[in-house]
């Protein structure tokens, strides 16, 4: 940030090069914020506006890309008086819940998640996660995609979930972490904390390499 006493001069030994460096998590997620702690890196939490519209052209990983991105270029705008981009690293974050090559958003209302989540009963999906980094004036976006099996789900589990109001903020109207995801995923072939927001091994990784 500008103001460089905003930088911790705490010691990382699994991220030398962080204790001048701040991460900007633009994400109002609190499953992101959470994930993110885990690091045990300075970070603080600029949500970020921005119009999430993908051109209708685009398919699978590339609407998640395309999304993270628009999110990182307008922080970066919002915050430009505040960001030193030599040192502050913005991460950006976008998941998408795709099944039989239609992507399947955030539920519009009660009605809709029920809808969502009788599609996804029994069946295999795929939910890609993408996220960028911005740091010394360049931007690059990466993504991990897995597969998610639930088990039929019974209509009172359904029931039950919609009614907690969980569904609601979630891509495909569900989150991996919660009662819907404990009780009905079958099989998931990857990395759960994809599934939940952020893949963090290649986070991990982009970070120990800035």
């Amino acid at each position: 940030m500008a103001n460089s006493a905003t930088h911790s001069t705490k010691v990382f030994p699994i991220f030398p090069n962080w204790h001048t460096r701040q991460l900007i998590l633009a994400s109002q997620s609190p499953r992101r914020k959470q994930l993110i702690e885990l690091l045990d890196l300075p970070f603080i939490v600029r949500p970020v506006d921005c119009d999430e519209t993908w051109p209708a052209e685009l398919e699978g990983p590339a609407i998640p890309r395309h999304v993270s991105e628009l999110k990182a270029r307008a922080c970066l705008a919002s915050m430009e008086a505040e960001i030193d981009p030599e040192r502050d690293v913005v991460l950006t974050s976008d998941t998408v819940v795709q099944l039989d090559g239609a992507t399947l958003e955030k539920p519009t209302d009660n009605e809709d998640a029920r809808r969502m989540l009788r599609l996804l009963s029994g069946r295999t999906h795929k939910v890609t996660t993408a996220f960028t980094l911005a740091h010394k004036r360049e931007i690059k976006t990466y993504h991990d995609t897995v597969a998610v099996t639930f088990m039929p789900l019974p209509e009172a589990l359904i029931a039950r979930y919609v009614e907690s109001g969980a569904p609601l903020d979630k891509a495909g109207s569900y989150g991996a972490q919660d009662l819907i995801g404990a009780a009905g995923i079958e099989k998931l072939e990857g990395s759960f904390y994809t599934v939940m927001g952020l893949p963090m091994h290649m986070v991990f990784d982009k970070l120990q390499r800035i």
